[in-house]
Parts: C-alpha cells; structure tokens; sequence
C-alpha cells in the first residue's frame, strides 16, 4: 500500500504520516531539492527514509515493491497524484481543519522562529495559494493524443522501438485530465489541490486537541484497511447497490439492490415509480409528495422497492433455480420486500443502513434460514461527478 497524505496548512500531514511509521510499519518515501541536499542543517524528524528526484521516480520504486507500506506528504502537484493515483496500491488522504485550528497550529510550532511567524490574513493567503493555484500540466500532456497519431499504427505496429517510445511519454505525462463528466471544466477547477482533496478517497478532520486522539481515531477508522484499495466482495456489492440507488426517484428515500450469483451480477433495481409511469420525484406518487410518515398509507403508494424491482428482473426462475443467490441492499429490507425475497429462494441478504422494520424482516429471515449480516465498507463515499 502507498498511502499519499494531503492537506491544508497545518492540518496534521505530519502527525498522521509519524503514526503510520511509528505504528503501522511505513516506509517514509519523499522529494528532496537541490537546496535539500546541500543543506547543512536538514530536519531530521521530517526527512523521508528515501528520497527521489521526482514522483514518476517514487512510482519505479514503489511498483515492484507494492506489498511494502510506504507513505509521502510531499505529493501535492496534482499532475503528479493523478499519475500514483491510477496504481491499485495507492490511496490518497485528505486532511483537513478549521482555519482558527490550523493557524493556532502553525504559530504554536513556529513561535520561536521570527522569520516564520505569520499574521492571520498572511497565513490566510498562503492557505489559499497552496490550495487553489491551478498546477499547469507539461505541455506535452495536451499534445499526447498528437503524439500517439504522429506515428500511424503500421509504424507502431512494426517498429517496437518506437511503440515503446509513444508508451513511456505516455506514462511519463498524463493524458488530459479534465473530467468527461464535466463538460465545461477548465483546468483551474480540475488542476488544483483543493479538487484533489475534495476527491481523495478517505478524507480526515483533524479537530484533535491532543496527538493521542489524533492517533486513536486512526485507529478507530481502520485508516490502513487493505479493502479501501481494493474491496471484498461484499464491499464491491454494497457499492454498487449504494451507486443503483443513485438512480431512485422515490421522494422518500434513495435504495438499491444488487442479486448476485457466484460473485456475478444478474438483477440490480432501485426505488420508484413503475415504468410508463410519472417519475415519484415529478409528482407520480401522490402518498411520497404529500410526505406522508413512514409506515402509513402504503398501501396508496405507488412506488416498487428497489428489491422489489431487482426480483421482478432476475424473474423467479432465474432465482429459485439458481443456489446461493444472495441479495445486496444498502438499506435492511421491509417486511413486505423480506416476504417476497423469501418466496423467490435468496439464501443470503447483505445490508447496509438500518430501517424502522429491521426487528420483524429479520425475525422473518431467520424463520427461513435466511442468511443475514449487516456490512457498512470502510467507506461509501463515491465521486460521480462532483467538484
């Protein structure tokens, strides 16, 4: 695992990367400058065990040792991160705090070095320069594509030599980063590291007074824990049920449901109005709109659940005839939903969030010899098209 720490000023990069050295067994991996090196008087408690010239050269390190644990703070250009970032092993940390913390922070350990102390307003914009400035990518990483059509493919195709030559520029400058999702990106908005840690995959608020309870919430979060680089199996389900939900329209809540078959997806739903009917979020089911309380009136609402749906597309047959299909919801199933999963023969139901009904649907699981177990991954965060 290469975990790769950013943040703001003063926000705790250091402490955080101290305990995964001290307790967790990393390796310290950093840049080191010119001025680094011919300094007489390095920090001695902030310089990396090992040392490289620049982050494509802590990747040719990293790579073939990926089953060692390493850990940087100095990856901060975003270019940069975007090319660690695609390795499986990687895992970007966001770390955050409020100003007044950050700043009372950073005059508390510079206040005995007059050339460093700062004013509020100057500690405010250094924050704001480290966090905002849009970070140009090589030129060379616009023209890739140009590069790529420059040779034609009966070139590539016979010249291994130059295949070889188009394939390392491309590991050496990233494609283009813009979004495909966001349309009308610019690259001040994508190449920025306050983009980077709004995405970063586990994101930390150090609000902590004391370094000892900085340590035990890492603790608490499991911050190590090998699924957030690559998740179980009931993870990777449990995401994607959470991502089916995305697509509900019920005005109550947002469901999704995954069956799965030998680790193979063969039915996914989510909650909503029937097909042909008025979507419930535009007014296609009266009793959701006029946010009637849970549990009462059901029988006038419109909506099918989400493993309702998931069911009615895998049909009976595919289920009944099928062993160990299990089902995957983000949120327990109703006593209405735990009835019909029970007629159609699932043998495993994996959830999430709880719901007002857990006691009776599991009551009726259990009755069937249902499996049941609640599994919340280490995180349900997932970036589909945001900032």
């Amino acid at each position: 695992m290469f975990i790769s720490l950013i943040g703001s000023k003063a926000s705790g990069k250091e402490e955080v990367a101290r305990y995964l050295v001290r307790y967790k067994g990393f390796t310290r991996v950093g840049l080191i400058t010119e001025s680094q090196i011919t300094s007489a008087s390095p920090d001695t408690n902030q310089t990396p065990a090992l040392t490289f010239s620049s982050a494509k050269k802590i990747l040719e390190h990293i790579t073939p040792r990926w089953r060692t644990n390493f850990v940087t703070t100095d990856i901060t250009n975003p270019v940069d991160l975007y090319l660690l970032w695609k390795r499986p092993f990687t895992l970007v940390v966001g770390i955050d705090a409020p100003m007044g913390v950050r700043y009372r922070r950073y005059c508390l350990k510079h206040s005995s070095d007059a050339g460093k102390k700062l004013s509020l307003e100057q500690f405010v914009d250094l924050d704001d320069s480290i966090l905002y400035t849009c970070q140009q990518p090589p030129s060379e990483a616009k023209n890739i594509d140009n590069l790529s059509l420059g040779i034609s493919a009966a070139t590539l195709a016979s010249n291994k030599e130059a295949a070889m030559v188009v394939a390392l520029n491309a590991e050496a400058e990233p494609q283009p980063l813009m979004s495909p999702i966001i349309r009308n990106a610019s690259e001040s908005h994508e190449l920025n590291l306050k983009r980077i840690l709004a995405s970063a995959n586990v994101s930390i608020a150090n609000t902590f007074q004391t370094v000892d309870d900085l340590y035990m919430h890492l603790d608490h979060i499991d911050l190590t824990n090998k699924e957030r680089i690559r998740p179980s199996w009931d993870t990777y389900f449990m995401l994607l049920s959470e991502l089916a939900s995305h697509r509900a329209n019920c005005m109550k809540r947002k469901v999704g449901c995954i069956l799965v078959k030998d680790n193979q997806i063969i039915a996914t739903g989510y909650n909503g109005t029937p097909k042909g009917i008025t979507n419930c979020n535009e007014g296609g089911c009266p009793r959701c709109n006029d946010g009637t309380p849970c549990g009462v009136s059901l029988d006038h609402c419109l909506c099918i659940h989400a493993e309702e749906n998931a069911l009615l597309e895998a049909g009976r047959g595919r289920v009944r005839n099928a062993e160990g299909v299990a089902l995957y919801c983000n949120t327990c199933p109703c006593l209405g939903c735990a009835k019909k999963i029970v007629q159609v023969g699932v043998k495993t139901v994996v959830y999430s969030k709880g719901y007002g009904m857990d006691e009776l649907t599991l009551k009726l699981f259990k009755e069937a010899n249902i499996i049941v177990r609640q599994h919340t991954p280490p995180t349900l965060s997932m970036e589909i098209g945001s900032p």
